[in-house]
C-alpha cells in the first residue's frame, strides 16, 4: 500500500520545484587599452580599432564595474534558475568577444559554397 502511494505521488507528470540560486556572479577582467562604459544593461567597449556597443536589456542581469581601479566587470544575477545562470555566462562571453573585436580587429568573411 505504501509503495502504491509513492508511485502515485512520484509520477513524471509533476516536476519538482526548480531550485533558485540566490546570488550568482561572474567577473570579466578588462584588458589594458580598452575602455568600458556601462549604462544599465548596455555595454559600450572602445579600443584601438573602434567602438562596439551591445544591449543586454532582455536579460535579468546586473552589469557594473568592480574593484578599486575599476578594472573588472561584474555580471550578477539574483534568484536565477539554471537557464538564467547559463545566460549570465553567455553575457560574459559576449563581452570578452567585444574586447577581442576592438583589440585585434577580428573580421569574418562569409563563404558561399555551391
Amino acid at each position: 500500500l505504501a509503495q502504491e502511494r509513492c508511485l502515485r505521488l512520484c509520477t513524471h507528470d509533476q516536476r519538482p520545484p526548480a531550485m533558485k540560486v540566490i546570488n550568482s556572479q561572474e567577473f570579466v577582467k578588462i584588458p589594458k587599452g580598452v575602455e568600458v562604459e556601462v549604462s544599465g544593461r548596455v555595454v559600450k567597449v572602445t579600443g584601438k580599432y573602434g567602438t562596439l556597443e551591445r544591449n543586454f536589456r532582455h536579460l535579468p542581469v546586473v552589469i557594473e564595474k568592480y574593484g578599486k581601479k575599476q578594472t573588472v566587470l561584474k555580471v550578477e544575477i539574483w534568484f536565477g534558475l539554471s537557464k538564467h545562470l547559463a545566460c549570465m555566462r553567455t553575457v560574459c562571453s559576449h563581452i570578452e568577444n567585444m574586447f577581442t573585436g576592438v583589440m585585434k580587429k577580428f573580421e569574418y568573411k562569409q563563404r558561399l559554397v555551391y
